[in-house]
């Protein structure tokens, strides 16, 4: 790569009471006062639509927690439903292996005696309970 060269500049010299005005005006700025600018309305009206903003997402949260809260409430009401039914079937069930008690009591043949034991014992069930952990403990 070839080298350029650089140019200087010459500088002017200044005047001692030029530059002395200078820095005394530059020193007296910051004691000014802000003035009222079109930044300050500006940045009033971004904060108001930000509120604005806030209460939409705010509302828009409380509708989806209202909604997921209704879906809830189905569910139990499912639940309350199924639970009603399993009850009403555990106790036709309870009161079917009390009448194979009595009837398991009342045999006296040992071949009848095995087929009766083998025929009350619970089978074990087809579909795994799942219970998740918020609900077990």
């Amino acid at each position: 790569m070839a080298r350029t060269a650089s140019k200087k500049t010459t500088t002017r010299p200044r005047k001692k009471a030029a530059a002395a005005a200078r820095r005394t005006t530059r020193k007296a700025a910051p004691a000014r006062a802000p003035r009222a600018t079109g930044t300050a309305t500006a940045a009033a009206s971004t904060t108001q639509g930000g509120v604005a903003d806030l209460a939409g997402g705010m509302r828009s949260l409380l509708g989806s927690i209202e909604s997921e809260v209704r879906a809830v409430s189905a569910l139990s009401e499912q639940i309350d439903t199924l639970v009603a039914e399993l009850n009403a079937r555990r106790d036709e069930q309870a009161t079917r292996l009390l009448a194979l008690d009595a009837l398991q009591a009342s045999v006296t043949d040992a071949g009848l005696s095995s087929f009766l034991d083998k025929a009350i014992r619970p089978r074990r069930t087809r579909v795994p309970e799942v219970i998740p952990d918020r609900l077990s403990g």
